[in-house]
């Protein structure tokens, strides 16, 4: 089969699988996504924990939807699918995910960059959206697949988080100070569990380029991404948890790269030291994690636009 059809048959197999998840409304267990078996999420937290608690390097991460869109966009424009990359995905890209300028060549160079990062993935929680399973198994052949929430440790009794005690963290994320103030009362956060540990904790701040925020040290975001890598190299860290917009996938990989540990958690990283999001306000799970000790993010963490971003969902 050439590699035209081959993502036509693709296209074909996340549609009609869509449709399916849709009437039948069973999880895919078991299930092949791709050329893989899918780990039930219990078992995606459980290979976390493992990795953990070895020496060697890993990446775990997730692909972010306006990530992934811009990645089917440019694979169907080099296949000959399409006549062009789509001008929204790049204007998405852009506003909610904070790649920077909005040019369709950076992008292009973006989507290349993506698809050279799944190499070094060793989990990817996925969430089946579409044409995920073609990059897992075209880029990331080598990676074990689960649920995206074998990622998020407040899912599960015994988290992988847990695994974190006693470790040197850096956490990247824009809400540097907000982390660090909930951190500090961690115990208040999520009582009579184990989903935040004691740990040595560094924090830095991630480069800010989402909804009208602009930052002038950088020509583009690849440039900020060089950055956040250079700075986090000079730090004597065990492992990465990473929230970051559209850096976060591909600084997890360079850090793995560079002989490290790497956890891109994506959006949900706030949730983990107890940091509010108006995503979250109604969620019948998460929702229920929040106590008086919960916060929204300081002022001074948050963009111009932020509601350019689902309607400031982080915020």
């Amino acid at each position: 089969m050439g590699k035209k059809m081959e993502w036509y048959a693709a296209r074909v197999r996340n549609i009609s699988r869509k449709i399916c998840g849709r009437i039948t409304r069973k999880p895919m267990i078991g299930s092949r996504f791709g050329k893989k078996v899918v780990l039930e999420q219990q078992m995606g937290n459980e290979r976390i924990q493992q990795l953990l608690s070895r020496k060697q390097p890993f990446m775990v991460g997730r692909f972010g939807s306006t990530e992934l869109a811009v990645m089917r966009s440019v694979v169907a424009y080099r296949l000959g699918v399409r006549k062009n990359v789509h001008p929204e995905v790049v204007n998405r890209i852009y506003e909610l995910s904070g790649f920077f300028p909005k040019d369709e060549q950076l992008t292009i160079r973006f989507s290349d960059l993506m698809c050279e990062s799944c190499a070094q993935l060793d989990l990817i929680g996925t969430w089946f959206n579409l044409m995920e399973d073609y990059m897992i198994e075209h880029f990331a052949p080598q990676s074990e697949v689960t649920y995206l929430r074998a990622i998020e440790p407040w899912y599960h009794e015994k988290p992988w988080s847990k695994a974190l005690k006693g470790k040197k963290v850096l956490v990247v994320h824009p809400f540097k100070n907000t982390i660090e103030r909930q951190f500090a009362r961690r115990e208040l956060l999520f009582p009579g569990t184990d989903i935040l540990p004691e740990f040595d904790l560094q924090v830095i701040r991630a480069v800010q380029t989402l909804a009208d925020q602009t930052d002038e040290r950088f020509a583009n975001w690849f440039e900020a991404l060089d950055y956040m890598y250079e700075e986090a190299m000079k730090l004597d860290f065990d492992v990465a948890i990473l929230g970051c917009g559209a850096y976060g996938f591909p600084l997890a990989a360079r850090l793995k790269a560079a002989g490290r540990q790497a956890i891109h958690m994506g959006g949900a990283t706030q949730l983990l030291f107890g940091i509010r999001g108006s995503r979250w306000d109604s969620h019948p799970v998460i929702s229920k994690l929040y106590n008086e000790n919960w916060v929204k993010p300081n002022e001074d963490e948050k963009p111009a636009g932020f509601k350019k971003v689902e309607e400031g969902c982080y915020w």
